[in-house]
């Protein structure tokens, strides 16, 4: 109300012009927004409503007022726009600058829902401006949503899904907003380009389902037609297992006839969680009853096929029996032989072991008898020694007696025996010791020393003496005789011993052998259960845990007759239709499980599966890389479509994997090739050279030159100025027998240039194009003079003209030559860097000369393959050196 009426007092009170009333008013409406917010906060919510012309709460009087200033306007004229002054609040970091607007007011004004705000405004500033700026793209989405005026939510949701369409989110957002503002109709259109525009995408599949539920809640054909078409699009998604679990029991409250028709199509996906699944549909089997699983007919035929299982497993049984029956038999035959050969070794050994003991007893034989021989000698030699030495004491004897007559001692009886000497015990073992401690030469050379000594000293000795020798003698002996026995004691205790350790190692060969024997049986008989059982998950046989679940098929009497109802099904016949539905699943969960586990770590290695104008990690993308390559390798079609898409959602941005999708797509359908260039070149690619270019080829190459010229003026438009662009398209038009629409393209790139050098390299490509592709020598002469008056100081004008002059011709370069010198330059021993260097002129030489745009493909590809890499890092390499000069 104040300032309503200070505005009065203003405008009506004072004779001013437009504009100081203008200014005078901005100034009142600031100080009355200054006094009213100390007061209250809620008049900076009545000016907004007063901005935006919403809620206008006046008196009478104001109303008055307002027609009065109307009146006056009129009255003087005045056809000036009002200006109104917006207050934008100041934007966050990440959020773009605001751009402060008039609003326009025109006598023509559109409604309310079309006339954007000022904050709007602004955003729609910085996306034009600047399209890939997705910050300020969803700032907008933000605030028109916030508004929610139609017209700008489908001018704002449309832009933006057009540029980045892999948003499910969003679509999700514009969808709810269309069912809001408008009806479900219009949300029904929109969740339909949705899936159309991310097929693949479970989550928005996912609510569109719901909203289809939800809207026809009742109308199962309409929700059961969502459902077969989110299967049909994602149902071979990694993580699309919850829209078939979703499926599957709606189907159960509703048909329940279709759901194992439907498991088996779920449990033939290779979806994430499928041995979870696969437990679900054996607890659905054993849990439900078989009248409300399948129909009669149905159990007619799995009764038939179990029959013949039955049958097939029998004999197979037998013939198992059988086989193992004869490699019992071939064992033990095996083992008969093993046993002979031991025995026979045995024996041979034995007979060795008899043969060296009889050696050995003869070598001893031969011993004992030499020794005797000796012992022999050395007695007949002891006998003649005490007959010598009984000679001798004869005579000493009769000496003696002689002297004992002549002169005989006192106190002697001469009739009384001289005593012999007395050995004591002590003496003995003392002796003993003392010879033990003799070794046997020290003995031997003491006997040949007695043996030789002279006679004449034997007679001299005394008899006490004498009987000491020949008691020595007699020890010695048998010392020698113990020591004898003794060495042999040890010899045989030694080959005793010998005889023993070659028992005990062929006792430990005999043991060896047979349990070599016994593992080589038992490796037979694990191959045998191997072979007959399948291994389907945590080395468990799915057949073996389904007999566990079942009665066993030998148990089922297959001769009853078939019923005529369901309800006249025995129980019997219920365990085989159940135990002849999990046999139908088995391989197939065998071979599902096999799959996942050769393609899990690279799920696992999948963070991002969604879209995001984030870069991936490098480990991301060798992950994503890695994955393709393996399903390639396996030829399946389907399967590696549908993971390029999968990639291509993540890995919108990055032209190697659109070039290699194209590339593997080039071989199998051409439509759909063309199809996959347009949505990366039109949509996410749209400054990327590289696969314009390819695209462009492969449409001349089909001879859709329309196509191709619509590819080339698409990235000219969005990335201008570049040489490769300039000389493909106007090789496009030169190949395509339109000669001046190619000149026109040259000549305008020498136009629109910068740069003196960018200015002559065109200028020769135009002059070439002239003499040798439009033949025109005059026309060539009279362009290079007007150049040389424009730029009299340029070598390289005057340079070309001398050129022009010294070969006067118009005949274009033998291209097939030109090739073949190109080709031996590459296969030389120049260096990589010269080598580098003559790929990119043959690719330059074919733009302006070649006549297949297929050699020109090739070449691309040899020299991206080859070269492109070692070009960009010397690039690189003087890039760094001339920062760092």
């Amino acid at each position: 109300k104040q300032w309503y009426q200070r505005r009065v007092a203003i405008t009506a009170g004072e004779n001013k012009t437009e504009n100081d009333v203008v200014v005078e008013e901005i100034k009142t409406v600031e100080e009355i927004k200054q006094e009213i917010k100390a007061e209250n906060d809620v008049v900076h919510d009545e000016v907004k409503a007063e901005n935006d012309a919403d809620n206008k709460m006046v008196t009478d009087k104001e109303d008055v007022v307002i027609e009065d200033i109307k009146k006056e306007e009129t009255d003087e004229n005045v056809e000036k726009k009002e200006a109104e002054v917006v207050e934008v609040a100041v934007p966050e970091k990440e959020k773009p600058e605001m751009i402060v607007l008039d609003d326009i007011n025109d006598e023509d004004t559109p409604g309310p829902d079309e006339i954007p705000t000022a904050e709007e405004r602004g955003f729609w500033k910085a996306v034009d401006d600047n399209p890939n700026d997705f910050a300020s793209w969803t700032y907008l989405l933000q605030v028109v949503e916030k508004n929610g005026k139609l017209k700008q939510i489908q001018k704002a949701f449309t832009s933006f899904l057009a540029l980045y369409p892999y948003c499910y989110g969003y679509w999700k957002k514009y969808a709810d907003q269309m069912k809001k503002l408008i009806s479900n109709e219009a949300a029904f259109e929109v969740f339909n380009d949705a899936v159309v525009a991310i097929p693949l995408s479970v989550d928005l599949w996912t609510y569109f389902i719901h909203f289809i539920a939800e809207w026809k809640e009742g109308d199962e054909s309409e929700i059961r037609m969502i459902y077969r078409r989110a299967v049909e699009a994602c149902g071979q998604e990694y993580r699309s297992d919850k829209i078939w679990e979703a499926y599957v029991e709606w189907e159960k409250q509703t048909d329940k006839y279709k759901v194992l028709g439907l498991y088996k199509e779920f449990l033939g996906c290779i979806v994430q969680r499928h041995q979870y699944h696969f437990d679900k549909f054996r607890e659905w089997i054993f849990f439900t009853p078989v009248k409300d699983m399948v129909t009669m007919e149905d159990i007619k035929v799995l009764l038939a096929k179990h029959k013949e299982e039955a049958e097939r497993r029998r004999k197979e049984t037998e013939l198992k029996r059988l086989e193992e029956e004869e490699l019992a038999r071939q064992l033990a035959v095996a083992a008969e032989e093993q046993r002979k050969i031991v025995e026979e070794e045995r024996l041979a050994a034995d007979a060795i072991r008899e043969e060296k003991l009889k050696e050995e007893e003869k070598r001893r034989e031969e011993e004992r008898l030499k020794e005797e021989g000796q012992r022999a000698a050395l007695e007949a030699a002891n006998k003649e020694e005490d007959v010598e030495m009984e000679g001798a004491e004869e005579d000493v004897k009769m000496d003696d007696v002689k002297m004992d007559e002549s002169t005989p001692e006192p106190g002697v009886d001469e009739s009384t025996p001289e005593p012999a000497p007395v050995v004591t015990e002590e003496k003995e073992e003392e002796k003993e010791e003392e010879e033990a401690k003799e070794d046997k030469k020290g003995r031997k050379s003491k006997r040949g020393a007695s043996k030789r000594a002279p006679a004449k000293r034997t007679s001299r000795r005394s008899r006490k003496d004498t009987e000491e020798e020949e008691k020595e003698a007699s020890e010695t002996k048998e010392e020698e005789k113990v020591e004898v026995v003794e060495d042999k004691e040890e010899a045989r205790k030694e080959e005793n011993a010998a005889v023993e350790m070659e028992t005990a190692a062929e006792q430990e060969n005999v043991v060896a052998k047979e349990e070599e024997k016994e593992n080589v049986v038992a490796k037979e008989e694990e191959k045998e259960e191997l072979k007959e059982e399948n291994v389907v998950s945590v080395e468990k046989d799915p057949e073996e845990q389904v007999e566990k679940m079942t009665e066993d098929f030998t148990k089922v009497d297959m001769e009853e007759p078939l019923p005529d109802s369901v309800d006249a099904l025995t129980d019997r016949q219920e365990a085989a239709v159940r135990e002849q539905i999990l046999l139908d699943m088995a391989p197939v969960h065998e071979q599902i499980l096999a799959e996942l586990e050769e393609v899990s770590c690279f799920e696992e290695g999948i963070k991002r599966p969604y879209f995001h104008v984030k870069e991936l990690e490098r480990i991301q993308l060798k992950n994503w890389k890695n994955y393709l390559n393996l399903i390639i390798e396996k030829k399946d079609t389907a399967r590696t479509i549908i993971l390029f898409e999968r990639c291509l959602i993540a890995c919108a941005f990055y032209e190697g994997f659109w070039i290699k999708y194209v590339g593997f797509m080039a071989e199998i359908d051409e439509e759909e090739t063309s199809k996959i260039y347009r949505r990366a070149c039109m949509i996410h690619l749209v400054k990327k050279p590289q696969i314009h270019l390819n695209w462009a080829a492969f449409e001349e190459k089909r001879g859709h030159l329309e196509v191709a010229r619509e590819a080339l003026d698409h990235i000219e438009t969005n990335l201008a100025g570049l040489i490769a662009v300039t000389l493909r398209r106007a090789g496009l038009e030169r190949r395509s027998g339109n000669m001046q629409q190619g000149a026109d393209i040259l000549k305008g790139a020498i136009d629109t240039c910068r740069g003196r050098e960018t200015r002559d390299y065109w200028i020769m490509k135009y002059v070439a194009y002239m003499q040798f592709n439009m033949c025109d020598l005059e026309k060539t002469r009279e362009y290079l003079k007007e150049q040389v008056e424009r730029a009299q100081r340029n070598k390289r004008l005057y340079m070309k003209m001398l050129e022009v002059e010294r070969c006067p011709t118009t005949v274009t370069p033998d291209v097939p030559n030109v090739i073949e010198v190109f080709q031996r330059a590459l296969t030389s021993s120049l260096s990589v860097e010269d080598k580098a260097g003559f790929s990119h002129r043959r690719l330059t030489f074919l733009e302006e000369f070649g006549t297949d745009v297929g050699m020109i493909i090739d070449a691309y590809d040899d020299h991206n393959r080859n070269y492109k890499s070692l070009l960009e890092e010397k690039k690189r390499e003087r890039e760094s050196s001339s920062h760092s000069n």
